[in-house]
């Protein structure tokens, strides 16, 4: 298929199919998440053909035909850009957007626990890490001799397509040129480590957000403004970093390991508020950037948090700040 250019869009421009039913309910046995090493080998072949079968399913955007469920994710991503991050919704809106994208993989086979990637134990190298590896995980850094052919000549980024494991032939659909642009019509899923081309780098990295005592200090912040940013600019970007390749631009759910780093994100903030849940499950203030005008404003426990047709009915912060309510897991 010839490769198209797609502009940021409207919310609302995507035809929402209904495909998730989340109705209101108490949370009465909540599941809970696991790390990926504890998830055992057969839960983690079948979470891995789940991430395959959604290559299969039709999407549920309806944006272009040859675009997939998978693809839904990255899309999504990229028009909420702004929104999404460098502000108060940074947080409960990666929650929702990873429990939906647990519940697609459901709807492949998957009936595992949901996980996520510790990264704490691998700060000597992601790519020694089991979530890397070619059996049973995702696969290692990208090839220097296997490279995206059809890769635009716009874009300067080092098209590196991973090679081994179960996710190589995987070709995401779409994938952000500038801010303001991606390109469709498939690329391989690529990646590049800068622990390899940069150890240097990758070391001070680790040592300024990860590695302890610096994790310790995020989590110890105080109050939930001072606690998000530290979070989001610190570990959360570093891991995407350290990831490089489809990490970095804004379409970054084309990488499945997206979701079990969100997932660890998730947890951190998680047991952030179970130090004090009587202030930490309700407080949330702060901007939030308007993804499609200029300018922003102060955000509320009301705001609905957009999915852009991925869901039937989007749910507020309200509902999702607290893991045992509509959400209903636990780690």
């Amino acid at each position: 298929m010839k490769s198209t250019i797609i502009p940021v869009l409207l919310a609302g421009a995507a035809s929402a199919l209904p495909t998730v039913n989340i109705t209101a309910s108490t949370c009465v046995a909540p599941s809970k998440r696991i790390e990926w090493r504890q998830l055992g080998a057969a839960n983690q072949q079948s979470y891995l053909n789940a991430v395959k079968c959604l290559k299969t399913k039709p999407s549920r955007l309806g944006i272009e035909p040859a675009s997939t469920l998978y693809d839904d994710f990255p899309y999504v991503h990229f028009q909420l850009n702004n929104y999404i991050h460098g502000g108060a919704p940074f947080l409960p809106w990666h929650r929702y957007f990873t429990h939906v994208y647990f519940d697609a993989l459901a709807e492949c086979g998957y009936v595992g626990p949901g996980t996520y990637w510790d990264w704490t134990l691998d700060t000597d190298g992601l790519r020694f890490s089991p979530v890397m590896a070619a059996e049973n995980g995702f696969g290692g850094d990208g090839s220097d001799t296997r490279t995206e052919p059809n890769a635009d000549p716009k874009d300067k980024r080092p098209f590196r397509c991973v090679s081994d494991g179960p996710l190589a032939n995987i070709r995401p659909y779409y994938v952000a040129i500038t801010p303001k642009e991606m390109k469709a019509g498939g690329h391989c899923l690529f990646r590049k480590l800068p622990e390899v081309s940069e150890p240097e780098a990758f070391k001070k990295m680790m040592e300024g957000s990860i590695i302890e005592p610096a994790l310790s200090n995020v989590q110890a912040s105080g109050n939930w403004s001072t606690y998000a940013w530290a979070l989001e600019g610190g570990p959360h970007g570093v891991i995407h970093a350290s990831l490089g390749g489809e990490m970095n631009p804004t379409t970054s759910p084309n990488e499945p390991l997206f979701f079990l780093h969100h997932a660890q994100i998730d947890h951190l903030w998680w047991l952030w508020q179970q130090e004090d849940t009587s202030k930490r499950l309700t407080e949330y203030n702060g901007p939030a950037f308007h993804f499609n005008e200029e300018g922003s404003r102060e955000v509320s426990l009301d705001d609905v948090l957009p999915m852009y047709g991925l869901v039937e009915r989007e749910l507020t912060v309200r509902e999702v700040i607290d893991t045992y309510g509509e959400l209903c897991y636990s780690y």
